[in-house]
């Protein structure tokens, strides 16, 4: 999957961070989909959501370390 952000292709860290924590939200939310009583559509705009967040910090070479689950460079 490929997005185009920004003309120079870079967001700005803040930015990054932001778009981190959301996708540890979403997540944390993932977890506990099965409690909850969505349809297949609700389901795939959720998948959707976190594939667009995460293309936003691939897009940047960004990812986040599963060790200490912070938003860092990613390694080529």
């Amino acid at each position: 999957m490929s997005l185009v952000h920004s003309p120079e292709n870079k967001i700005a860290r803040p930015i990054l961070q932001a778009v981190a924590n959301a996708i540890k939200a979403l997540e944390t939310v993932a977890g506990s989909l099965a409690e909850h009583e969505i349809g297949r559509e609700d389901d795939e705009q959720f998948t959707i959501a976190k594939r667009l967040l995460w293309s936003i910090l691939e897009s940047n070479s960004y990812t986040i370390d599963i060790d200490t689950n912070r938003l860092c460079k990613a390694i080529d």
